[in-house]
């Protein structure tokens, strides 16, 4: 669509009709005739539908009528961060100096700004193409925002229904609720893992999911859904077993559910909780429902002499756990990196993934060489940058003692000679390492010596020099 205003008028028995035509925005203006003092001008803007659908939980997804978008289709690492958080102040102007800050930090490049703005550009291509600065994603004042009459965002969606839930009766709100918590499924930004501001943003979201878990066991047992009052009471009690209110939900609903024997289990955790951890006894409640509990419990077993012996035996330490056939066929990767939050977001979505499974993390190049001599993991992903060497000295050791090792290096800004030497010892990638999450599990799953695999975003870095590299495969 051209990016020209087309403005048609028409006139007729003294009534003027504007209809003016910007971006897929109509906007009709009716300006009657003034005579004998009549009225002067009447203004109607036509409803419009979202003209993108966007899901920020899981991988981020973004549909514009029949196209979809993924993470990787909006210009690169850096824009994409900038639309997440638009997303993430859906509807509220965000400065250019703020969206810098959580891009660089404190490290601002000297273009910054200029850089920003190209960014913005990118987005634009790619989500509004020929509709300039009138589509979603808006220019204001100092900064940008997206128009929320033109985004439908599932995040949004889910605080809609929260809120609604608040000031709804107990049925209604169970039902809310429950949609609610269907849509939050999936972790927010599930693809994002380096930036600081997005890990802040998903402990900010979690906790509110995690409320809504509550909420919605605590009315699930209001209207009798005992079902779900465990279910829900049970996730929100193991993601924050210090949520009394968790606990609460799901003793009483295995009490009302005929589950006493769980029910006392279940107390018996959350008192030796809130003893270690607050120093603090459980709450009148539910001691009140233990109390319950056991009365019921004794009164159903009988007498004393007409219970079973119970035959204690010592667990052998040398005994190996035995491991269902679904674990024995997931992949299982060691983590090799100096930053703890990345290295825990990446064991999390490791784990997530139904063939993929982390079984453990190192920090330098000595605790790598030793955890893999320990772990003998079937693909080591690694750091290029290590707090006591180079990721490259640690792969090195590694592939000397086990040529037939996967290892997939991550880097930001990798040097010809890094991506050479990566090439020639037989390490099987190199990722950037805020990239997509999705290609990297893809990378895991696909490593394979003697088929480097370099994401183009690392080889386009280089420029002119890329020619004498290694050819990159899979991407």
């Amino acid at each position: 669509m051209s990016t020209v205003v087309r403005l048609l008028t028409r006139q007729f028995n003294g009534t003027q009709a504007v209809l003016n035509y910007l971006g897929g925005t109509i906007v009709a203006t009716l300006e009657m005739a003034k005579k004998n003092g009549g009225p002067g001008l009447i203004a109607e803007v036509l409803p419009q539908a979202p003209v993108l659908t966007i899901s920020v939980f899981g991988p981020l997804t973004i549909r514009r009528g029949n196209t979809e978008l993924g993470s990787n289709d909006l210009g690169g690492p850096k824009p994409r961060q900038v639309l997440e958080i638009l997303l993430l102040n859906f509807g509220s102007a965000v400065s250019k100096t703020r969206i810098m800050d959580l891009l660089w930090g404190d490290n601002h490049p000297s273009v910054a700004l200029p850089t920003l703005e190209s960014y913005v550009s990118v987005l634009r291509r790619h989500l509004q193409p020929g509709t300039g600065r009138s589509g979603p994603l808006r220019t204001v004042t100092g900064g940008y925002a997206i128009d929320r009459s033109l985004v439908d965002l599932d995040l949004n969606r889910f605080d809609t229904l929260t809120k609604q839930a608040s000031q709804a009766d107990a049925p209604a709100a169970l039902a809310l609720l429950t949609e609610a918590l269907e849509i939050a499924s999936a972790p927010l930004l599930g693809d994002e893992l380096l930036p600081a501001w997005a890990e802040e943003e998903r402990a900010l979201h979690a906790a509110r999911v995690s409320l809504a878990r509550v909420q919605a066991a605590e009315t699930a047992l209001a209207v009798g859904d005992v079902a779900k009052a465990i279910t829900w009471g049970g996730a929100a009690a193991k993601e924050d077993p210090l949520n009394e209110r968790a606990w609460t939900a799901l003793i009483l609903g295995l009490e009302r559910n005929g589950e006493k024997t769980e029910a006392l289990r279940a107390y018996d955790r959350c008192r030796r909780v809130m003893d270690e951890e607050l120093g603090c006894a459980p709450s009148p409640v539910l001691k009140e429902a233990h109390a319950r509990l056991l009365t019921s419990t004794a009164a159903a077993q009988g007498p004393a002499e007409a219970r079973p012996s119970i035959r204690v035996v010592a667990e052998s330490r040398d005994a190996a756990p035995q491991l269902t056939k679904q674990e024995t066929e997931r992949l299982r990767i060691l983590i090799v990196d100096d930053h703890t939050t990345f290295s825990d977001l990446l064991a999390g979505a490791l784990d997530r993934e139904p063939d993929l499974k982390s079984v453990g993390a190192a920090k330098s190049v000595e605790s790598a060489v030793t955890m893999f001599r320990e772990l003998q993991p079937d693909v080591v992903i690694m750091d290029l940058y290590l707090t006591d060497g180079s990721g490259l000295k640690a792969a090195e050791h590694i592939l000397s003692e086990a040529s037939e090792a996967r290892i997939v290096m991550l880097t930001g800004n990798p040097s010809q000679d890094a991506l050479r030497e990566a090439a020639s010892m037989g390490i099987c990638g190199f990722l950037p390492k805020d990239g997509a999450l999705g290609v990297m599990l893809d990378t895991l799953r696909h490593a394979h010596p003697g088929n480097m695999i370099v994401h183009p975003a690392l080889v386009a870095g280089l420029g002119g020099a890329a020619g004498s590299l290694p050819e990159p495969a899979g991407m």
